[in-house]
């Protein structure tokens, strides 16, 4: 039976033959313009060659569809252009957004003639045309039209430079030459000592600040009922500063940081990146750190406990350091047995409930314990709908 991976496979492998007997099934030809066979998008907006695209057309697939698809400019990067040139030639359309995220200089020029006001158009999640932008050309064609530089979406309340910093390195470049707003993630983001030490001396307590956290302009997914920062998606979930410099293996980086990092966030990171040894250290010289935490601090250990995180390890040294075992998380309000229970994390939730974690605690979205199977699922990115009863 064919599913889901063998059409996502064909696809980007560009194996004609596999698709044309595919689609030889009259079924198979009537699901080609909706998500075939449980794909994301229409199969025309991941083609890789211009020969599958034929190939898709002549079975029926409706080019309107890739018009409909491109027009809010989310997740272009990896079309090809040969693909996508070939698409608009076979009648697909694009708007500002999705010109600027497929790079196509020539149909921006032409937009932005027909309708200056264009540079400013909204796409996904009311994020202007600079935010999509796929390479250096595209950015600059839009900042000499007015783009400005750091304008934030509407959902996540974030910069182009924060959307493009994993994907386009070069784009970020620009913009900041261009000067745009540094702040310490793109600069970690990035990889760039220099950077990382001009946001330092720029705002130090950014030493402190974390993805999803209250400190900074950096909130978490659905903190005022929103998507959060960009960041979790083009970074990490719930991270630090110093915890993606590790990540990355920016020595140099997390180094520098460290020795500028108040002794709290330190050993908040201490227990994200599993050393236990340099949290221990901490407390010992401090031995009232975990009391003087506030709500935010201590919901780590929910966030922790996240399908974006699975942090086991983290969750295990905080619970053995004397961290509070049930305090929710403060976007949604879960607990950290909400959240493994939910994410069907059976190691989680048994260390969870082996520490005294109470079972049963409504949420206070669904009025939920974590012992009850839910039906409803979280808006949560990754999510899937595996869920363990306690």
């Amino acid at each position: 039976m064919t599913s889901t991976e063998d059409i996502q496979t064909a696809l980007d492998s560009d194996d004609l033959v596999f698709v044309e007997t595919l689609l030889r099934d009259k079924q198979s030809v009537g699901q080609l313009n909706l998500g075939w066979f449980g794909l994301s998008g229409p199969p025309l907006v991941i083609a890789q060659s211009t020969a599958m695209v034929d190939i898709l057309l002549q079975y029926g697939a409706d080019v309107a569809r890739v018009s409909e698809w491109w027009r809010s400019g989310r997740e272009l990067g990896d079309v090809s252009l040969e693909v996508a040139a070939y698409l608009l030639r076979r009648g697909a359309t694009v708007t500002a957004c999705a010109a600027a995220g497929l790079g196509l200089t020539a149909e921006l020029v032409t937009l932005l003639e027909q309708d200056p006001e264009c540079v400013h158009s909204k796409g996904c999640d009311g994020a202007r045309p600079i935010h999509f932008a796929r390479n250096v050309e595209t950015a600059q064609l839009l900042m000499a039209h007015g783009a400005d530089v750091d304008v934030r979406d509407d959902d996540h309340h974030s910069t182009p430079t924060q959307w493009q910093v994993r994907d386009c390195p070069d784009v970020v470049a620009t913009l900041l030459e261009a000067g745009a707003e540094l702040d310490i993630f793109v600069a970690v983001g990035l990889g760039d000592i220099l950077l990382v030490q001009q946001a330092v001396a720029d705002t130090p307590e950014c030493t402190g600040f974390r993805i999803g956290g209250m400190l900074g302009d950096y909130p978490g997914i659905g903190y005022k009922g929103k998507g959060g920062t960009i960041l979790q998606w083009t970074l990490a979930f719930n991270v630090s500063p110093q915890e993606i410099a590790l990540q990355r293996g920016h020595q140099d980086i997390w180094d520098y940081l460290m020795k500028r990092t108040s002794v709290k966030p330190k050993l908040l990171i201490a227990c994200m990146v599993g050393d236990e040894t340099l949290a221990r250290s901490i407390l010992s010289t401090n031995p009232e750190l975990i009391r003087q935490f506030d709500d935010d601090d201590s919901s780590l250990l929910a966030r922790a406990c996240w399908e974006t995180n699975r942090n086991y390890e983290a969750v295990r040294i905080m619970l053995d350091l004397g961290f509070p075992v049930d305090i929710p998380e403060m976007n949604h309000g879960y607990t950290p047995l909400h959240n493994a229970a939910w994410d069907g994390n059976t190691d989680l939730v048994k260390l969870l409930i082996e520490r005294g974690h109470p079972v049963n605690v409504p949420d206070p979205n669904y009025d939920s314990t974590p012992s009850v199977s839910v039906s409803t699922p979280r808006l949560r990115p990754g999510e899937h709908h595996v869920i363990t009863q306690v």
